[in-house]
């Protein structure tokens, strides 16, 4: 129908509540599970499988297009989004076998979930604006429903419904803006849109159409001061589901961004460039001053992210090949660093059942594979070498250099070192000596939820000491987004 990509996530997400009808209540959980990572491991499989015929061609759905038919594009750029959200929805599958098993309803939490990516999948690949909107809203709405999957927690319910409120005044703002460009190009194909800008005419209705565009995209982003839904989103949120959301569903909302601005307005490069980095400032001012006055260390991490996405915008900011290619890499990088970090979060609270800062004193010791993988997450967020935070942050850092703002390269590195402030809190509450008796019979996570931890701490060490491979991809797909002639 779309993709083998695509379409085995579709047929999964299909069977995997089926089987949950059969089986008993007490299995459903892991017997879903093990289904689910079926249709992650097919597509990922079938995209490595393309990937060598990618990098030469994109690939068509269908293979003729007319200005206003829907298609999938499966180019570099889009592969690169799809091979992270295939990894962390295949480690949030494995991982919640075991953090889920005592809720209800798990079956439709794993179709759910396989919604969630399939709808980033088809975002990335979209070749149109239309296809673009509806795997956006996939994604949306199977993201509010599992923000509030808990529907007994009040948090839940609160922090879904925020959610639901911002991101879909984003889903009407975004659909303003793209009815504006079909207005002024007269297709909804997206290089066929590139063409018709080239030369910059569109006057006024241009600018009110790529602001509209970024405020609804940037909602999802976390753009200041677009970003409040996030701290009680990620923190209410399931924690295999916080690292799905915080470390693929809003890189995706920049991903985005990056390929409107460099694909679609390049004519009009000047006016966005100033603008994002002013928002670069924004997000990491506000996002490292609020994360050092949080107690909760989920908050933390929320208000982390929206720091470590005014990096990615330094990289925006720059408006060059290099600055493109050091936001993609850190788009991905951080996707796996924040998931480790949320994932380890997750196993403390599946033993203790707290995330305060005052009840964490200690656990660090009755918890070593866990601690010690915090310790790299959070020491590769901070961009420490030799891990793969480090390297994406002296891209950026080069991209500034490249295109004449230093000034941005300097609060790089000084948010980087105001960031450990809110990190060594955490770390030094984790090594501290226990306090509470109740931490004497914690135990280790169980292996389920240790295997996922383990198999990033691998991704985020080995992309430090090698990151030739994903280098090379950020370095291709930034190629690629920058040169309409490929697609036409």
């Amino acid at each position: 129908m779309f993709t083998p990509i695509i379409d085995s996530l579709l047929i999964f997400l299909i069977i995997t509540p089926i089987i949950g009808f059969f089986v008993p209540k007490k299995s459903s959980c892991l017997i879903c599970g093990a289904v689910s990572i079926g249709g992650y491991i097919i597509s990922m499989a079938y995209l490595l499988y393309l990937l060598p015929q990618i990098f030469r061609n994109p690939i068509r759905i269908p293979a003729k297009t007319s200005p206003i038919h829907t298609s999938i594009m499966i180019d570099v750029p889009g592969s690169l989004m799809t091979l992270l959200a295939l990894v962390l929805g295949l480690f949030a599958a494995i991982y919640s076998m075991r953090f889920m098993e005592k809720d209800p309803g798990t079956p439709l939490y794993y179709s759910l979930l396989m919604a969630m990516i399939t709808g980033i999948i088809g975002a990335s690949y979209s070749g149109d604006l239309f296809t673009l909107f509806i795997f956006w809203e996939l994604m949306c709405v199977t993201s509010y429903v599992l923000v509030g999957f808990r529907k007994d927690l009040k948090e839940s319910v609160e922090a879904a419904i925020k959610y639901m409120l911002m991101s879909g005044v984003g889903s009407a703002t975004i659909l303003f803006g793209m009815s504006l460009l079909y207005g002024l190009t007269g297709t909804l194909n997206l290089p066929r849109i590139a063409l018709s800008l080239k030369a910059g005419e569109g006057g006024l209705w241009l600018y009110a159409s790529l602001g509209m565009l970024i405020t609804g995209f940037g909602i999802k982003a976390a753009i200041v001061p677009l970003h409040v839904w996030v701290p009680d989103a990620y923190t209410a949120a399931p924690s295999p589901i916080s690292a799905v959301i915080a470390g693929a569903s809003t890189e995706l909302a920049v991903f985005v961004i990056c390929k409107l601005l460099f694909f679609i307005f390049p004519a009009i490069k000047v006016s966005w460039m100033e603008f994002f980095a002013a928002f670069a400032t924004l997000n990491m001012i506000l996002g490292n001053i609020a994360g050092l006055l949080q107690n909760d260390v989920k908050r933390m991490l929320a208000y982390s992210s929206v720091a470590h996405i005014g990096y990615i915008f330094i990289g925006i900011a720059a408006g060059t090949k290099l600055g493109l290619t050091a936001a993609l890499l850190h788009i991905f990088n951080h996707g796996l660093m924040k998931a480790l970090a949320f994932l380890c979060i997750g196993a403390i609270i599946y033993r203790i059942g707290a995330r305060n800062l005052g009840d964490l004193a200690g656990v660090g010791r009755k918890m070593p594979i866990t601690s010690t993988a915090f310790t790299i997450a959070v020491l590769g967020l901070i961009g420490m070498p030799p891990l793969n935070g480090f390297i994406s942050k002296l891209i950026l850092f080069m991209s500034c250099l490249d295109s004449g703002m230093l000034w941005l390269g300097i609060l790089l590195i000084i948010f980087s070192a105001v960031s450990t402030g809110y990190y060594i809190r955490i770390l030094k509450a984790l090594i501290a000596a226990p306090k509470n008796e109740k931490l004497d019979d914690v135990k280790e996570a169980p292996i389920l939820i240790l295997i996922p931890i383990c198999c990033l701490v691998f991704l985020v060490v080995l992309l430090g000491v090698w990151p030739d491979p994903i280098l090379k991809f950020a370095e291709e797909s930034s190629s690629w987004l920058m040169e309409v002639g490929r697609y036409v």
